[in-house]
């Protein structure tokens, strides 16, 4: 009976790792804490950058920044119904593989994504301003929703296009808007470049950066 239950367990696990293997979406990076810490900051920003909604600049990993999943994990959860972890990973094993996903994360500084972290993207208007305005960060902020600066609305957009093909996730707000934004702010040498690497550490690649038509071809309204 023992070597029978061993057998069960072994083909369960099998079958666990054929299914992530044959679905979308990064299959090398399971441990979102060691995602961050061991990849992300040593390798995908290993000589700094700039953040993403604020676009200060860095020279290594510190205190004042975090990785920033654009994806909520909060829409996460929400999307597979589910509010531990161990809920979320037991009701779809590809939640570990989501949350460690370095095409949903940016750098930015930890008092913008404490504020950002729980709204959703939107339209505000010129008559909304910034948030940050005493660190000349351009993100306007009202009620549970948030607008990034321009030079940020394409790479937040095609992040949240990746999650969506990728882990049949739905787009957390207003598709349309999300196009306009991807269509006013095309990939920069900077985006195509961190998708390269990205691709380098993980496996996959955004292919809204790759081949930015593919949005009208692959993300309906």
């Amino acid at each position: 009976m023992r070597v029978v239950a061993i057998a069960l367990s072994t083909l369960a696990i099998s079958a666990t790792s054929i299914a992530i293997a044959n679905a979308g979406g990064q299959n090398k990076l399971s441990d979102p804490k060691a995602a961050v810490e061991q990849t992300f900051w040593p390798q995908l920003y290993s000589a700094g950058g700039t953040s993403l909604y604020c676009g200060k600049t860095f020279n290594s990993e510190g205190g004042q920044f975090v990785a920033s999943p654009v994806y909520p994990t909060k829409q996460i959860k929400s999307s597979l119904r589910c509010i531990t972890d161990k809920q979320c990973a037991e009701k779809n094993s590809q939640y570990p593989f989501m949350l460690a996903d370095l095409h949903n994360l940016y750098p930015e500084l930890a008092r913008v994504e404490l504020a950002r972290r729980n709204s959703l993207f939107g339209a505000l208007g010129d008559a909304v301003p910034s948030k940050f305005g005493d660190i000349d960060c351009d993100l306007k902020a009202s009620f549970q929703l948030v607008e990034p600066r321009n030079e940020a609305k394409g790479n937040v957009a095609r992040a949240l296009f990746y999650m969506h093909v990728e882990y049949d996730l739905p787009i957390p707000g207003q598709v349309q808007m999300f196009k306009q934004w991807h269509q006013m702010d095309p990939p920069d040498a900077e985006e195509k470049a961190r998708n390269d690497r990205i691709a380098e550490l993980q496996g996959t690649r955004n292919r809204f950066i790759d081949n930015p038509e593919l949005v009208e071809q692959q993300i309906s309204n």
